[in-house]
């Protein structure tokens, strides 16, 4: 989407956001939008990996589908940022948290059932 954001709102590199030598207020608008869902995207992914993976080890199917739910949930909310501005973020936000949230809780479940198997 920053790719063809890029080229519709002539904002080149290494620019990461459009500011005054980009045009007008509202093009800006739009392509920060855009970058902002983006870069939101990229803070949480490393993160929501890296629970997926360490969550896997014991609940391959609950770390998978909450990992789609992140995914889809993150997904929605750059198309929402992008078409509506910042307050689009909601709905994708709320399913991304149907999927992070119960992740982070789930990884102390996980955390506690590795340290009480290895006493047996």
């Amino acid at each position: 989407m920053v790719a063809k954001a890029r080229k519709d709102y002539r904002v080149d590199y290494p620019s990461l956001y459009a500011d005054e030598r980009h045009g007008d207020t509202d093009l800006r608008d739009k392509f920060n939008s855009v970058q902002r869902g983006h870069q939101n995207y990229l803070e949480t992914w490393g993160p929501s990996c890296v629970l997926m993976v360490v969550n896997g080890l014991l609940f391959p199917k609950s770390s998978a589908i909450m990992g789609g739910l992140i995914t889809v949930g993150r997904i929605a909310y750059g198309i929402g940022y992008k078409m509506y501005g910042p307050k689009g973020r909601l709905p994708g936000a709320i399913i991304a948290h149907l999927g992070d949230f119960p992740l982070m809780l789930l990884t102390f479940y996980t955390g506690y059932k590795m340290l009480n198997d290895n006493k047996k």
